[in-house]
């Protein structure tokens, strides 16, 4: 994310011959850097063998910094694919989310910025958890698939099922709810500064103007 703007990242996954080791690059922050550990449980957890081998997985550009834990379910399935363990084809799929020790997928925040970015693309569709769901569907033009579990995502992506993507009116939203929030400071990354100038004028009631 670069403020409320979303930039994809392709996952590339390439496991050889060696000593077993887990290695991420592509200037992955503290975060991604984590998920080695959570991806391998969630990957054992979910009935798949974990692959033996030197594993590389690399987050393209390389020269842009990752952040979040959103990582954590397509590096999963870059590797699955990788390893031979899935036949499906995710090239055209934006897939989000983070894994936990079990599998399960969880929600994880800026979601809609990355479907609308991922509708931009032209891509067909994003894959997310379950609780994200309703807010990846609010891109026009851009199918969203709700998971709940990294076995699901897989059963999904290598066609052994089939899940209907979810259908969300956004006016019959706002008719629902008037008093929605429809900005929240919480969904952009980085902006401290201006962010900072937002709450101390919301706090002291003073105005604002756009330039």
């Amino acid at each position: 994310m670069a403020g409320i703007d979303a930039r994809l990242i392709e996952v590339q996954c390439d496991i050889s011959g060696g000593l077993p080791t887990f290695q991420i690059v592509g200037l992955p922050d503290k975060e991604v850097s984590e998920s080695r550990e959570r991806i391998r449980s969630a990957i054992k957890n979910s009935g798949f063998p974990f692959p033996a081998g030197r594993i590389t997985a690399n987050l393209a550009p390389a020269d842009l910094r990752k952040t979040g834990v959103g990582f954590d379910l397509p590096i999963a399935v870059a590797m699955l694919i990788a390893s031979g363990q899935l036949r499906g084809n995710a090239r055209r799929l934006l897939l989000a989310g983070e894994v936990a020790l079990n599998g399960e997928i969880r929600a994880v925040p800026g979601v809609l910025p990355l479907a609308v970015a991922a509708a931009k693309a032209g891509l067909e569709g994003i894959v997310v958890s379950s609780d994200n769901g309703r807010e990846a569907a609010l891109a026009k033009g851009l199918p969203a698939y709700p998971v709940k579990t990294l076995a699901e995502a897989h059963a999904f992506l290598s066609g052994e099922t089939d899940i209907q993507p979810i259908q969300v009116d956004p006016e019959s939203l706002l008719r629902r709810a008037p008093e929605r929030i429809l900005h929240d400071l919480g969904e952009i990354r980085g902006q401290m500064n201006a962010k900072r100038a937002l709450e101390i004028s919301a706090a002291g009631g003073h105005n604002l103007f756009r330039l």
